[in-house]
């Protein structure tokens, strides 16, 4: 067989398992990143648990969580189920922060007068672009474009546009986003200089010393909270403790745009109550859901997942066509010894 056949052949058979591997792959990741979670809530979820009470000796009228998302974005629960989880994991004031939309808007003004007595709903949205993630806390509208990957004119020009609407901005999860390395990523400095109003020091389980002391030496100018950043019913670790003259959305976010909030800190975090049911369609799709966590845990860091990535790719395809080249060294004997 003449080189040029054989690398036609090889060719082909690349192509082939580039295709089928590509499809398998893609699939994977997507129901990984979208397809039906493990568990699944009703509105009677925490119909038998008693309301958590956070663990402090300080005394607070408003416990607060500004971080939180629901189906309208890449949350698992409705507004309802959003903000009967918040009661029940010891909140009395919450925002609801799906990203880049304000599309819940209508279920969080007729549902949050229903639960008034137990909790205050507020309007929020989480800005997300690849180069920093920020949550826009009492805004009732949003016409400016999210761009990817923002400049810095572009996330000023949307501080200020919050700002304008009385609404106050936190910058999530500083430390997870810091350790991506990336060049662009604003300092704690330019965030004060940009107006930004608070870092957000816990998110779920993550304390940010480096923010909590840089937020201490500058409190004249920024501000401290905490978020459980809930997609998926969890643990819950911190609280925001706050003071307000009144029980109302206007008495909170008073106190936010004074930057009046004290940070409630759990290290063991308070377990998740809310009974739920096994999504069968999730044990269907289980082995894709697997590989496609496993495939997206080798892109997240270095590059060096990347190329241990593409190892195992280029490896396994040289392993199957040995495979086919032995099997039809073996065929052709056969075929020999029969003549």
């Amino acid at each position: 067989m003449s080189f040029l056949h054989k690398l036609k052949r090889y060719s082909i058979h690349f192509g082939l398992y580039f295709l089928v591997t590509f499809l398998i792959i893609a699939t994977s990741v997507l129901i990984h990143e979208l397809g039906p979670q493990p568990l699944v809530y009703s509105d009677d979820s925490w119909n038998e648990v008693a309301p958590y009470t956070p663990t402090t000796n300080l005394t607070f009228n408003v416990i607060f969580d500004q971080h939180s998302h629901t189906k309208y974005s890449d949350g698992i629960l409705t507004v309802e189920q959003n903000i009967l989880w918040h009661i029940t994991m010891g909140f009395n004031a919450c925002v609801i922060t799906d990203h880049n939309t304000l599309k819940n808007s209508e279920d969080i003004a007729e549902i949050s007068l229903k639960y008034q007595s137990d909790i205050v709903v507020i309007q929020g949205m989480e800005y997300t672009t690849s180069r920093i993630h920020m949550n826009f806390i009492g805004i009732s509208s949003w016409e400016l474009r999210v761009p990817i990957v923002p400049n810095d004119q572009e996330i000023q020009e949307a501080i200020e546009e919050v700002h304008q609407q009385g609404g106050v901005v936190s910058v999530n999860h500083y430390i997870r986003t810091e350790s991506k390395d990336r060049d662009d990523f604003p300092s704690r400095e330019q965030l004060i200089l940009w107006g930004v109003d608070f870092i957000e020091i816990v998110n779920r389980d993550n304390y940010d010393t480096v923010s909590y002391d840089f937020c201490l030496e500058n409190n004249d100018s920024i501000g401290m909270i905490t978020g459980t950043d809930m997609h998926v019913p969890a643990n819950v670790y911190s609280w925001t403790g706050i003071n307000a003259e009144n029980f109302t959305k206007e008495g909170i976010m008073a106190e936010l745009l004074s930057h009046n909030t004290t940070i409630i800190y759990d290290p063991l975090g308070v377990a998740e109550v809310g009974v739920s049911q096994t999504n069968p369609w999730n044990v269907v799709l289980r082995p894709f859901y697997d590989i496609g966590g496993s495939i997206s845990d080798y892109f997240t860091g270095s590059g060096v997942g990347l190329v241990v990535f593409f190892s195992y790719y280029f490896v396994i395809f040289i392993v199957i066509e040995l495979s086919i080249l032995c099997v039809n060294k073996i065929k052709e004997k056969k075929k020999e010894k029969r003549k």
